[in-house]
């Protein structure tokens, strides 16, 4: 993001003018010293940085989540314990003719809450609650594991307990990135669909939202992954889960199927209200008739490979919507996807920017608080020799 706001026109121009004046003031007037523009320069780069970051972050697409999709590696539940801090405390201990500060030392108790957690082959933790857990205690069994805590005061607690799973329990946690296709103006990667049909198929519930987590059965984030507009589906979505996990690990990949009954016309509606996705998608998107036969099959992804979307869009056609599809899938995705590095659309950097009434508010508030420290050090009591 850093780099983006660099090369924002405004950022650099609600920086340079202020201290443009600054510098001027320092070099023409008494009344305005070199650690009162040093004091000025540095409050303007801090505020039209972090106004920059905060509106970046929250008025454009250019953060992200994509989803890294792996398996349970042990469920914990951690003791309570209680702590004994030692710390120093300031306090006056001087008179008013020959104030002084003096130091003292002291100790409190912290207690420490009990807290439950997955970690997953991936290395990522995933809170869960205390149900979540005994449910795979019962299933899988425990092992208690004593821990050293220093400074610990509470007896019988401060240990933790471990699970660990003998089956594949899939995962998908969310891992934030800079999206350079969603966040860039003009992007030539999006399709010109018009507003009014994405609007019309939104409103007839043909076009719904990105797949969205939930918690599974041991409380570990799951991802909706079968998005099914006609009721037709028969895939097994635990076995399209452990499949996912399977592609996640060898090919980073985050496999999503999309089906309707829309012509093939649909996909580039779908993209274009996705965004094309994340930047480890692979969303197959498949057409079906009235008794649940494929007839035309695509693919949503960023890859450079072309071999791997011609066929997504040929080994699906006349199948039904059932688990032998999941073969396929996993063959082709292992085949032939490569993930197209999000790195190779540093390009579109230039063209992201903030809409032009932010770029108003952000010179006003700098307007305001630039013209204010002014004001101070133009009236201060220090002056130049």
């Amino acid at each position: 993001m850093f780099e983006i706001i660099l090369a924002n026109f405004g950022f650099w121009f609600n920086f340079l003018v202020p201290v443009g004046i600054a510098l001027y003031l320092v070099l023409t007037n008494r009344e305005y010293i070199w650690k009162e523009f040093a004091i000025q320069a540095g409050a303007t780069l801090a505020y039209v940085a972090i106004i920059y970051a905060l509106l970046f972050s929250v008025t454009t697409d250019l953060l992200d989540e994509n989803y890294y999709n792996g398996k349970v590696k042990s469920s914990t539940y951690y003791e309570e314990w209680t702590e004994l801090v030692t710390y120093t405390e300031s306090y006056s201990c001087g008179t008013s003719k020959n104030p002084r500060t003096c130091t003292r030392t002291k100790t409190r108790r912290d207690y420490h809450s009990p807290y439950y957690q997955i970690k997953t082959d991936l290395g990522e933790t995933i809170s869960i609650r205390r149900g979540d857990f005994l449910k795979t205690t019962r299933e899988f069994g425990k092992k208690e594991v004593y821990l050293h805590r220093s400074g610990q005061v509470s007896y019988g607690d401060g240990n933790k307990f471990v699970s660990y799973p003998t089956k594949v329990i899939p995962t998908s946690v969310g891992h934030t990135y800079e999206n350079l296709v969603a966040a860039a103006n003009g992007n030539v990667i999006h399709t010109k669909v018009p507003k009014s049909d994405i609007q019309m198929l939104v409103k007839k519930g043909k076009l719904r939202e990105y797949p969205v987590l939930y918690k599974g059965a041991y409380g570990e984030t799951i991802l909706n992954r079968i998005i099914d507009t006609t009721g037709l589906s028969k895939i097994d979505i635990a076995k399209f889960q452990n499949l996912a996990t399977n592609v996640g690990r060898t090919k980073q990949a985050n496999p999503i199927i999309y089906i309707t009954k829309e012509d093939s016309s649909f996909k580039d509606a779908l993209s274009q209200y996705w965004n094309m996705g994340k930047k480890n998608d692979v969303t197959l998107v498949l057409g079906v008739n009235d008794d649940g036969i494929i007839v035309w099959s695509d693919v949503i992804c960023f890859t450079n490979n072309t071999d791997f979307i011609v066929d997504m869009q040929s080994d699906f056609e006349d199948k039904k919507l059932n688990n032998d599809l999941l073969p396929i899938i996993e063959k082709n995705i292992n085949k032939s996807f490569i993930r197209k590095p999000m790195k190779e659309f540093e390009y579109l950097k230039e063209n992201i920017t903030l809409e032009w009434y932010w770029q108003f508010l952000i010179f006003i508030g700098n307007l305001i608080m630039s013209g204010f420290i002014t004001w101070k050090f133009l009236n201060n009591w220090e002056r130049k020799r």
